[in-house]
């Protein structure tokens, strides 16, 4: 392989607050153990389970347990009550992780609340797919490339406020129609046509020169189940921070998964990016672009939350917020009016959540975080570096 015309490198992802990638399946109270006294979730694989229940002849018990599981009982209160414990199952136990959050909505309702799982691979091992990072990678170029395009922000800004202002607007549909087409302007710079391909084609995409592997870990990462918490500004402009009933199994601060890069440096100059330093480079200023519109908008309040952050460059996974997924405010020519066109875009979008009313400083009006270790943290911030 020609070293001139590729460079690969070996990557680091660490994690500085906790991070969650969501494998899509939602565990119900039914599908794992919570023990309060121990502090422990833990993981059942199901066919394993239920020849438990089979083989110590509990299958009616358990059957009517399930029809009647308003009864609000939790499924270790169930397993003791037939006098099992949680060193009796230990072979259908597939993994555990730390639960020091409360995961009973109340005092009075005493089964559990569903828990996003952190996806994982066959052998249970916890990992980041790879085109989760290329997708923040993405969007990081896009941002590096709009600093120099002001004709381009113009022009997409002008369209984004047209059809927010539209009676036909449809937010989803809409904004990634915009989006798509802001990402083949700037991204789509391989010129095809001889072959009979149009620009709007994704084999036009200067990404295709980045490769991203998925994650890999040296060692078996212990997790934690932690609570969703929004931090937000009372009418005094004071913290208010509050709870969510959303648990979500995360990685910790300090774990570290490995996955490797290629950049095919004829393709991916033709967008700016000539070597691994160059895409490190524009991911950290995406992620400082965001972090600094949170902070003038919750520093003084949050302190404690941005404390550390830092360290990261790029916001990863699920509930890291609006502002760290979308182009939108780096789209507008000031802050002012970043906030007061994505809060009408969000009200359309969501009626209950009162964002006409309710994001004054900023839209959205919330940090999204989670409290670890009797801290509040920013959720899903990572560091990226060549090993």
């Amino acid at each position: 392989m020609n070293s001139k015309q590729f460079e690969t490198a070996k990557m680091c992802l660490k994690a500085v607050t906790p991070i969650n990638i969501s494998d899509g399946i939602v565990l119900g109270a039914k599908d794992y153990l919570y023990d309060s006294r121990r502090q422990k979730v833990y993981f059942l694989n199901l066919h394993q389970w239920h020849m438990f229940i089979y083989k110590h002849m509990l299958l009616k018990k358990y059957e009517s347990y399930l029809a009647n599981f308003r009864d609000k009982q939790s499924l270790l209160e169930w397993l003791r009550m037939q006098g099992y414990d949680i060193d009796d199952v230990r072979t259908v136990i597939t993994s555990e992780a730390q639960a020091t959050v409360n995961l009973m909505d109340n005092e009075k309702k005493k089964t559990l609340n569903d828990i996003n799982r952190h996806i994982q691979q066959p052998d249970g091992s916890l990992y980041v797919p790879g085109s989760s990072i290329k997708g923040v990678f993405r969007t990081a170029i896009l941002y590096t490339l709009l600093q120099k395009r002001q004709d381009v922000k113009v022009k997409y800004w002008r369209q984004i406020q047209e059809k927010i202002s539209s009676n036909y607007f449809k937010p989803y549909k809409d904004l990634n129609k915009l989006i798509s087409d802001l990402e083949n302007e700037l991204l789509h710079t391989l010129r095809l046509l001889d072959a009979g391909i149009r620009s709007n084609n994704a084999v036009c995409s200067a990404m295709r020169g980045l490769q991203v592997s998925d994650t890999y870990a040296s060692r078996k990462m212990q997790t934690a189940i932690l609570q969703k918490v929004d931090g937000g500004l009372d009418k005094f402009d004071k913290a208010s921070p509050k709870k969510l009933p959303i648990f979500r199994e995360c990685m910790l601060p300090e774990a570290e998964l490995f996955f490797d890069v290629k950049i095919e440096k004829a393709v991916m100059s033709t967008i700016g990016i000539s070597s691994v330093d160059d895409l490190l480079k524009a991911t950290h200023s995406f992620f400082a672009a965001v972090t600094d519109l949170l902070q003038q908008a919750f520093g003084k309040e949050y302190q404690e939350v941005f404390q550390g952050v830092s360290a990261g460059n790029m916001f990863l996974g699920g509930n890291t917020g609006f502002l760290s997924k979308t182009l939108l405010a780096m789209l507008a020519p000031d802050k002012d009016t970043a906030k007061n066109t994505i809060k009408v875009l969000l009200d359309k979008s969501f009626k209950n959540h009162k964002h006409l009313l309710r994001d004054k400083v900023i839209a959205p009006r919330t940090l999204k975080c989670t409290n670890y270790n009797g801290k509040l943290m920013l959720m899903g911030v990572a560091e990226v570096r060549k090993v």
